[in-house]
């Protein structure tokens, strides 16, 4: 029988934590999709006692489960990442603790990784049952975000993976912006599969519009070399654009006799200038690489092992 971790971030979530045991104790009574379970509860920090809760509630789970609890909130990504670090099944499967992510949906995920064949699948929704401005936010976020290399377009907090896409994570212990980044790196074949989206079982979300600002310039300033691009292009560009203006500015000091000094000053500046833009570009993409290197987001991932 092949072995399912699943991992979930909890945050002030008494309100559903026992709403959300009881769900997993019917899907895993109902066969599981046929696997050995084990969830991961990661308690972020709450501060509120949601992990003594979550203890309390042990003799009510009816699955084998770890809990992990970090020494102060890191944010749901860093917690993600710190349960699939823990993870040692074959598969393994990340969703909420508001139960907007219904346990018996994973088996359409699991379904469709079998039959895809991927590394990597996506709950996607048939409708979002956040709010109107929550929705639009993650649209921009998508949309800044995307790149000629890493598609984030369908990424969801609701997904399931095979153990390879973790190799990369299993060595990062550092917080985490944007877990996701490490998880598209390291698959190779990426699918979705469309779920239902319920609404929140209690309480409000506590990953505000904010939050979400913040996340989307993480990504953006750390998880993307486009500001470096920018850079460069910038500075390529303004460097044409002044070395013809200095050429101008020397033609009329040869020709129109400018005033002394105002030609050297200028051609100085503008050459400089141009320089030193595309010097920091270049500069940026060497700190960008040797990132990229600490994080091991260039390792060579094996996806599979058969022997004979």
């Amino acid at each position: 029988m092949k072995t399912l971790d699943i991992v979930i971030p909890i945050y002030r979530s008494k309100l559903t934590l026992e709403a959300l045991i009881n769900r997993l104790n019917e899907w895993v009574e109902s066969g599981g999709n046929g696997h050995n379970v084990r969830v991961i509860f990661v308690e972020d920090g709450s501060g509120d006692g949601t992990f003594d809760f979550l203890m309390s509630l042990k003799p009510h789970i009816h699955f084998s489960f770890e809990a992990i609890r970090l020494n102060r909130n890191y944010g749901q990504h860093t917690a993600i990442a710190v349960g699939l670090a823990a993870t040692t099944a074959d598969n393994v499967a990340v969703m909420d603790d508001d139960l907007q992510h219904d346990p018996f949906e994973i088996d359409h995920l699991m379904n469709k990784l079998n039959e895809s064949g991927a590394d990597l699948v996506y709950g996607t929704y048939k409708e979002k049952q956040h709010n109107v401005v929550r929705n639009l936010a993650s649209r921009i976020l998508k949309r800044i975000t995307k790149s000629k290399t890493v598609d984030f377009s369908s990424v969801t907090s609701f997904k399931v993976m095979r153990s390879s896409v973790l190799t990369t994570l299993k060595y990062q212990s550092s917080p985490v912006i944007f877990v996701d980044v490490y998880l598209l790196e390291s698959a190779g074949k990426v699918e979705t599969c469309t779920v239902n989206h319920a609404k929140r079982a209690a309480g409000v979300s506590t990953y505000s519009n904010r939050k979400l600002i913040r996340l989307t310039l993480g990504i953006f300033l750390f998880h993307s070399s486009l500001p470096l691009k920018m850079i460069v292009r910038i500075g390529l560009l303004m460097s044409i654009v002044f070395f013809g203006l200095s050429c101008y500015y020397v033609y009329q000091k040869l020709f129109n006799d400018v005033e002394m000094g105002f030609t050297t000053i200028i051609v100085s500046i503008f050459l400089s200038t141009g320089l030193i833009l595309v010097s920091l570009g270049i500069i940026g993409e060497y700190i960008r690489r040797i990132w990229v290197h600490q994080n091991h987001l260039e390792r060579v991932i094996i996806a599979e092992k058969q022997t004979s």
